[in-house]
């Protein structure tokens, strides 16, 4: 099912061909790797760019038949086969970050971007789309990021082909995704909470704070307010803050 690995020199962002192929009805498990993205988008709208050779940009199309509001599922399983990805290159530990970054000595070497397609309460398809650093050196990022993220390459000394570490990625998420479509909510304890980050640590979030709890099954973030009130966040982006 998976492996159909359409590989581009240069696009402007996988995600956007990927759906297009989506909605011509390509099948379950294309994949769209680019090895140059001009025009990538991550969470909430922020540009993710990728410049040749140094970073893998792409995105997978999955018609998984489970209720749209599991779908987040898919986004935290390709987390999941993420951190598994890089540790196989010789990364000691990944952890994870809700929603869904992947971190290396705390520092961000990779985020997931799900986009779904519901039609009359059906769920039609799922863009899963990755950007992993890869072999980036530190004068590759932004002087004010550089405390912040981290690559394959600066974390292993060593350079890597990005349409290898692709195809690893690929046939980890493939077994992940099986998993997601029988196990469903009971994924998350399963998998996703063994490799979180943050638990009972301080998060800011739209000002207010909260100290992070759980993830629930459908992959909300559940947090508890200073008079013990418990609430879950459903998306967005949180900081975290020392006691």
């Amino acid at each position: 099912m998976f492996g159909n690995l359409i590989i581009y020199e240069s696009l402007g962002s996988t995600q956007d061909i990927a759906r297009e192929l989506a909605r011509q009805g390509d099948s379950e498990g294309t994949a769209i790797l680019a090895l140059k993205q001009t025009s990538g988008r991550g969470r909430l709208g922020r540009t993710w760019v990728s410049p040749p050779g140094k970073n893998l940009a792409l995105s997978v199309i999955l018609k998984p038949h489970i209720e749209p509001q599991h779908a987040s599922l898919l986004g935290m399983a390709a987390s999941i086969a993420t951190a598994e990805t890089v540790e196989s290159y010789g990364i000691a530990r990944a952890e994870l970050k809700w929603p869904n970054d992947v971190l290396v000595n705390g520092r961000k070497i990779a985020g997931i971007l799900s986009e779904a397609a519901v039609t009359s309460n059906r769920l039609e398809y799922v863009i899963v789309g990755l950007g992993l650093n890869v072999n980036c050196s530190p004068d590759d990022f932004p002087p004010d990021l550089r405390e912040l993220v981290t690559s394959m390459a600066i974390c292993t000394g060593q350079i890597s082909d990005v349409e290898e570490i692709a195809r690893v990625f690929l046939d980890k998420m493939h077994s992940l995704y099986d998993r997601v479509r029988t196990e469903g909510p009971a994924f998350i304890p399963n998998s996703w909470d063994g490799r979180w980050a943050h638990r009972k640590s301080y998060v800011i979030r739209d000002g207010i704070r909260y100290r992070a709890e759980a993830i629930a099954p459908d992959g909300a973030l559940v947090v508890s307010t200073e008079d013990g009130t418990i609430k879950q966040l459903v998306s967005g982006t949180i900081e975290i803050v020392s006691p």
